[in-house]
């Protein structure tokens, strides 16, 4: 999830809320338009032109006959000119009551060395025809609301992973490969979510455009979508809370109903298992039996991470633009409700679950949300704090807990996307600085390690990055590395020449050279030797700083997305345990990895969301009901920890996505508690359950619980 801190991430995204450019007029200068009756000529089976009454005009209704089918808006030949626009703008309504997922694909002419498809984060291969995308943008909208879908042609040189939003549109990510638009041959759009009988998807297209400038807005609607309490008002649900006097009610039974929790008797302090017991350091560390890996609590008790992410009283999303969408929204300067209401990069953001803790807990509503918090960790036997969480919580509350160091050093000079100019002296003494936060931790018994940052974005998919590094002229000291690096392979210039199909008359021009395309396969595989060198300088700089001052804790590594290519192996060689957020109805294939890299395994990330309550989008995996979400967990958990490398599970997250979207658009169905406080019973109920079982289920005392789940397609963008 391009991550610093939560904070930091949420200024990068909010800044890129497109509130003021979205007032632009854009008129009809600079404006290509896709025929539409083309479109529903080419597509009669599951496309028909009809009468909007929702937009006031002639509309493209689609109806989706498999979540594989999409439409093509334009191939190689066509009108409009991608080369002359910034914008690919559509018209779009989704009339179901889950959120709409659209695909935007690009496709061009590869060659057969060239990488094409595009592995998502769940693990899934976008585009299912015989060619795949260059280059696809995954994108979300809020159902039952007309939305303009901008999406910035830019994007298509890959750098960056997250669309900006603009008003009502959600989530939006880039996957692929650097793309000119002038190599397009297709664009296409895919619609979701498609599963016969529960998701049905229909979606009206008003107008599909290229643009110079983004449309203007549309009007505000008559009627709210979002009540006070800051609940879809459109669609009911078994739990929702009918009233402010309701919500208020439950929760302060939930805060007495806690009080004096106790974890179970066999857990140490800490919350490592008295049945098994190594040697003592005082710290956490690792250690196998002979069976199995190990996490090692200080008294020296056999430790397994069970853990939530992003504990804190804390889920907001920008409002600005999109006011009209809410029943109640309280002013800035509010003396009860202005912590709720925040202005945020000239964006204004709401939290109605701090506004509900409020009316819940009065003034010292912060204090109340730690106990109760506290409690709940301790009565669904989590015993571990896990990442974005709030330090202070952890800290109060005396429960082991993950850091997630800030500011992972980078250079003023990017090679591709976030990977920094690793040769330089920049990236060397800000890797200096970079370890100098851990000063304040390196002696806290309970942190049992930290995480070096979380999902580089240039991970993100298979990238080679010496060959990316030359897609542009950009001068660094890692190119000039390259060049004395390649000089050295080859000797003269004659044996690269033929090697790589060039026509140099020295090593040096390669400094101002650029690549479209790999020039020969022995090119691809010279740049991705060097890319191994890249990574290992990447890895072991910051790792050699952070090892003189914090010589306590564990390394835990990078949480990636998912392992795109061998290259997150090499980065994971000064790791103490290799982390990754892993995402299924089962636990990742972590064999293979701890096979390879030979370290014990921690999953950062991993939820299960439903949208039969109170959110109309699942998360990266999507189950069908609460109780669905509950056989998930369980089956996660238990079967994870029957693995003998696992040694951690961490749940994201603690408490629901607001409806409206978080900062870069995420809406999931994925909390333990809803944004009005409320546990969703059926999930914890099992998330206590499966966490006591998990060390007679790693011993081997118990078998592990396992259930057949029905797996959706998942809606998340």
């Amino acid at each position: 999830m391009n991550k610093q801190t939560l904070s930091t991430l949420c200024a990068m995204a909010l800044s890129l809320w497109l509130v003021t450019s979205c007032s632009q007029q854009a008129g009809t200068e600079g404006v290509q338009r896709f025929d539409l009756k083309k479109i529903a000529t080419r597509y009669s089976g599951n496309t028909r032109l009809i009468n909007s009454d929702i937009f006031g005009k002639e509309a493209l209704q689609v109806s989706p006959e498999d979540g594989h089918k999409g439409i093509v808006i334009w191939e190689k030949g066509d009108k409009p000119d991608w080369a002359k626009a910034n914008y690919l703008v559509f018209e779009i309504y989704g009339r179901k009551e889950f959120s709409g997922v659209i695909n935007i694909e690009f496709y061009k002419e590869v060659k057969d060395f060239e990488p094409g498809k595009i592995v998502l984060q769940s693990g899934e291969i976008s585009g299912a025809e015989e060619d795949s995308p260059w280059i696809s943008s995954l994108m979300g909208i809020l159902p039952k609301v007309k939305t303009q879908v901008v999406f910035p042609l830019s994007y298509l040189d890959a750098q960056n992973l997250f669309v900006p939003r603009s008003p009502r549109q959600l989530k939006g990510t880039v996957s692929g490969n650097r793309l000119d638009p002038k190599d397009i041959t297709k664009a296409l759009l895919r619609f979701g979510p498609y599963f016969v009988p529960h998701f049905l998807p229909e979606y009206e297209l008003a107008s599909i455009s290229i643009t110079d400038s983004i449309p203007p807005s549309y009007p505000p609607i008559a009627t709210p979508i979002i009540d006070e309490l800051g609940q879809w008002k459109d669609k009911e649900w078994n739990g929702k809370i009918g009233s402010v006097e309701e919500m208020v009610k439950i929760n302060n039974e939930l805060l007495k109903e806690v009080a004096g929790v106790k974890t179970p008797a066999d857990w140490s302090q800490f919350g490592g298992w008295k049945g098994k017991r190594f040697q003592a350091t005082g710290f956490f560390h690792t250690h196998h039996d002979g069976n199995r890996w190990w996490l090692v609590d200080p008294e020296g008790y056999a430790f397994l991470s069970t853990g939530v992410d992003c504990i804190s009283h804390g889920s907001s999303g920008p409002v600005g633009g999109i006011e009209d969408l809410f029943e109640w929204l309280p002013e800035m300067d509010d003396p009860i409700y202005g912590e709720a209401l925040r202005e945020a990069r000239n964006t204004k953001t709401m939290d109605f679950y701090v506004a509900n803790l409020i009316r819940a807990y009065g003034p010292d509503w912060k204090e109340k949300w730690t106990t109760v918090t506290e409690g709940l960790m301790r009565k669904f036997r989590f015993n571990t704090v896990g990442n974005w969480s709030s330090l202070d919580f952890a800290k109060a509350s005396h429960i082991p807990y993950v850091l997630q160091l800030n500011r992972f050093p980078s250079t003023e000079i990017r090679l591709y996307r976030d990977f920094p100019d690793v040769f330089s002296d920049e990236y060397k003494n800000n890797s200096v600085r970079f370890a100098e936060q851990l000063n304040n931790y390196k002696d806290d018994p309970y942190m049992v390690g930290y995480f070096l940052r979380n999902e580089p974005e240039w991970a993100f998919g298979y990238h080679n990055l010496a060959y990316e590094m030359f897609a542009t002229d950009q001068q660094s000291r890692t190119k000039d590395e390259f060049v004395g690096w390649i000089a050295k392979k080859y000797g003269d210039i004659d044996a690269l020449n033929n090697a790589w199909n060039l026509s140099l008359k020295g090593f040096d021009e390669l400094m101002s050279m650029t690549f479209k395309e790999y020039p020969s396969k022995e090119a691809d595989k010279d740049f991705y030797e060097f890319s191994t060198i890249l990574v290992k300088m990447y890895v072991d700089i910051p790792c050699d700083e952070v090892s003189k001052i914090d010589k306590n804790h564990l390394n835990l590594g990078m949480r990636y997305a998912w392992l795109s290519s061998d290259l997150l192996y090499k980065a994971g060689e000064r790791f103490d345990v290799f982390s990754i957020n892993g995402y299924g109805i089962n636990p990742p294939p972590t064999e293979e990895i701890a096979r390879v890299s030979g370290k014990p395994i921690i999953i950062g990330e991993f939820h299960h969301g439903a949208v039969d309550r109170a959110l109309p989008a699942t998360g990266i995996i999507g189950v069908l009901s609460q109780e669905d979400r509950a056989a998930a967990f369980r089956n996660y958990i238990e079967q994870g920890f029957a693995r003998p490398e696992l040694v951690g599970m961490h749940y994201f997250q603690w408490v629901d996505q607001p409806y409206y979207g978080r900062f870069d658009g995420e809406n999931y169905n994925i909390g333990i508690v809803s944004s009005t406080g409320v546990p969703y019973p059926e999930l914890t109920e099992a998330m206590k359950l499966t966490n006591e079982r998990i060390y007679k289920v790693a011993s081997g005392e118990a078998e592990p619980y396992k259930a057949t789940i029905t797996n959706i397609p998942p809606i998340h963008y």
